[in-house]
């Protein structure tokens, strides 16, 4: 519902951001699968979905960048986010280590 008042790109390029500081792992992993799991479902979410899905603008690079880097604490939701972006082989390489 936030997404509906604020910019959603803004509210996940924020939240990934402050995950990357954040020291206890376990919460940092809880909180991306959590975001994750919004990313993926919520009808509100559905064009920032669409923005990460065609990775051609600087600004899309960017925000997929920051969301990988905080991704990267939850192994599933790593990898969910490869196939959302369509980063198949990067995602084949993450499942094959």
């Amino acid at each position: 519902q936030l997404c509906l008042l604020l910019h959603a790109e803004n509210i996940f390029h924020s939240m990934a951001d402050i995950l990357l500081k954040e020291e206890d792992l376990k919460f940092a992993s809880t909180m991306v699968q959590t975001l994750n799991t919004i990313l993926l479902t919520s009808a509100e979410l559905f064009q920032l979905r669409n923005q990460l899905k065609d990775l051609r603008t600087q600004e899309s690079c960017a925000l997929f960048c920051c969301l990988y880097r905080s991704w990267c604490h939850n192994p599933v939701a790593t990898v969910s986010l490869c196939f959302l972006t369509q980063n198949y082989r990067h995602a084949y390489d993450l499942i094959q280590k």
